[in-house]
């Protein structure tokens, strides 16, 4: 039996067992040069992938999911990619976040403790019906927990750290984790997917980004505002112990709505993850994706 559906009311963006402390480093400013200088060309800020104000441009199949979280040991920390559409996504404009301030990113952001925004770097990419594991330890440590080594490893420099305050890890109970595209130069972010791993408490839930306006480091300044939010994502009923890992069991179509920020004009804020994401945690299979799903 699925557990019920909880709906999401809460927003904030300090994380369980965290300090709630801005970070004393690490902070983006317009600024700051993270974008690669060479690889492939970059989205422009009206690129078919960023949210305008009339909204995001449908482009059917672009979009990538998270299809697993492991939030421990500390040395197996990782989150799982996939990409069910049928073209070589460019993975040097997405980004991974553990903290609710993520769409600040353009303006500046700020985490807590523990939290990140990572990205990767220029050159890497993701296959059609390919898989890729995140690391947030070393490679090495990867390697211990699992005996297979990850695709990317923050920890061993193959990841960009973007903001950050203190070690990046995730909240063993539960955690926020987003995918999202950043072109490095528009006013805002577009999700990819979003999902509320293990059970957050209320102060790590995501945060409402409806109709609040960044001005970006583009030529303008004028500031553009995000979409509604319904953050009506499930929060799961219980906590993937050590040795666990929470995994996706079916694909998006018909479990969220249509919306304004999300890469295919989704709202990833209303996946009905009770009907996406498993109830039953098993061991964790990095680089094994249920059948279906790809």
């Amino acid at each position: 039996m699925r557990l019920p559906l909880i709906v999401v009311t809460l927003s904030a963006c300090a994380v369980a067992n965290r300090p709630e402390q801005a970070a004393d480093s690490g902070v983006l400013t317009p600024d700051s040069n993270i974008q690669p200088t060479d690889g492939p060309t970059q989205p422009t800020p009206d690129g078919p992938d960023e949210p305008t104000p009339d909204g995001p441009t449908q482009t059917t199949g672009s979009s990538l999911l998270i299809s697993e979280v492991s939030l421990a040991p500390a040395g197996g920390e990782f989150i799982e990619i996939i990409n069910p559409t049928a073209q070589t996504v460019d993975l040097a404009s997405y980004y991974l976040s553990d903290s609710g301030n993520y769409f600040r990113l353009p303006g500046g952001a700020t985490v807590v403790q523990s939290d990140f925004i990572i990205k990767f770097n220029a050159g890497a990419t993701i296959a059609p019906g390919a898989v890729i594991t995140v690391a947030l330890d070393t490679a090495a440590s990867f390697q211990t927990t699992y005996g297979v080594a990850p695709t990317f490893a923050l920890g061993s420099g193959t990841m960009i750290a973007v903001v950050t305050s203190g070690a990046p890890t995730l909240t063993n109970d539960g955690e926020l984790v987003v995918l999202f595209r950043w072109s490095g130069t528009s006013d805002l972010v577009a999700d990819s997917d979003i999902i509320l791993a293990g059970r957050p408490t209320s102060t790590n839930l995501l945060v409402d980004k409806s109709g609040v306006a960044i001005d970006g480091p583009d030529a303008d300044t004028t500031a553009t505002a995000y979409g509604a939010d319904s953050r009506t994502i499930a929060i799961q009923g219980s906590i993937p112990t050590q040795g666990t890992s929470t995994k996706r069991i079916a694909l998006e179509t018909g479990f969220e709505i249509t919306g304004l920020n999300g890469i295919d004009g989704d709202d990833e804020t209303s996946e009905n993850t009770a009907m996406t994401w498993d109830s039953t945690f098993t061991a964790p299979t990095p680089g094994a994706v249920p059948a279906g799903l790809l």
